[in-house]
């Protein structure tokens, strides 16, 4: 007889907070906070995803996991984000097409998106926030692999141990390696809220990898991912603003670059070259990356979203 291996977890609110920041973040960052002293870290937000990655992903598991859901796991995992992060493709060829004249695809290179290869070739992707993807995508990957393992006794030893790597091997590429302690620590919050591992071995070995993370990625990323710890261990509130934001985060990171960028490049073209103006071209690259994140949202990525919650964990 069937039985299902998992049920309806609750709705975290902090990762809401953590999703809207983190996206707002990057998208202010490419759309011109490059050049504003509070905005020119927004890159961070990067950072903030890989750990809420590192825990949510460990989160949606079910408890009971073995190698054998491997294939369901990543069935979930592709359906939730290769068709939105493949239909951003064809929007930015689209825009590409459009805005500049005589643009010739390299389809080549196109080809290479559709499995992250540009993360070892160095080879461009079409918008500056796909490497992340493919991050992403080794961690899905790893922990599919690894997940059985790391919640048995001894298996936090691999945390450490692999954001270690980099001390002693130099890998070539954009690899999850390079930010293995980000996704470590998100891990070992999901250990302690599911009672896998006690408050004090879960602090000892967090010094740990923040140490190991200052020394291989440097203390601004580090402090950053325990920020984005600190905003899901505190007693948030819910918002419809910050529902909001979270609901269209990664449609919003996908999309903005392209549709906001193309934007804010087209009005400094016909706009005077003033700070009034350039006012204007930000808030409005703004304004039309948040529309278009949230039709893109609701045409695109809820299908798949759904399209990946049919996909039940089932064990005979």
């Amino acid at each position: 007889m069937a039985n299902t291996s998992t049920h309806i977890k609750p709705h975290i609110v902090q990762v809401d907070y953590i999703r809207a920041i983190a996206s707002m973040a990057v998208a202010l960052f490419h759309l011109g906070g490059k050049a504003l002293l509070v905005l020119k870290y927004g890159w961070l937000g990067v950072q903030m995803f890989f750990l809420l990655s590192g825990f949510i992903i460990c989160w949606a598991i079910p408890r009971n996991y073995t190698w054998n859901m491997f294939g369901k796991f990543t069935g979930k995992r592709i359906l939730r984000i290769e068709p939105p992060y493949l239909i951003s493709i064809v929007v930015a060829l689209i825009s590409q097409y459009i805005w500049n004249d005589g643009y010739q695809i390299d389809w080549q290179n196109v080809l290479t998106h559709l499995a992250y290869i540009n993360n070892f070739t160095g080879k461009p992707y079409l918008s500056p926030v796909y490497w992340t993807l493919g991050i992403e995508f080794q961690f899905y990957i790893f922990i599919g692999i690894f997940f059985p393992l790391i919640t048995r006794r001894w298996g936090i030893l691999f945390l450490p141990v692999f954001s270690a790597v980099p001390i002693f091997v130099n890998i070539p590429g954009a690899t999850l390696l390079g930010f293995f302690p980000l996704f470590a620590l998100g891990t070992l919050y999901y250990l302690y809220l599911t009672g896998v591992k006690q408050l004090p071995e879960i602090l000892i070995f967090s010094a740990l990898i923040a140490a190991i993370g200052v020394y291989t990625m440097g203390w601004i990323p580090v402090l950053t991912g325990l920020f984005a710890l600190s905003l899901l261990i505190m007693p948030l509130r819910t918002y419809p603003v910050v529902s909001f934001f979270s609901k269209i985060s990664f449609s919003l990171y996908l999309t903005h670059d392209v549709i906001g960028g193309d934007v804010v490049v087209y009005l400094g073209s016909i706009l005077p070259k003033t700070i009034p103006f350039k006012a204007l071209e930000f808030l409005t690259g703004i304004v039309a990356s948040v529309l278009f994140a949230w039709v893109f949202y609701r045409l695109v990525e809820l299908p798949c979203l759904r399209l990946s919650k049919r996909i039940r964990y089932k064990r005979d």
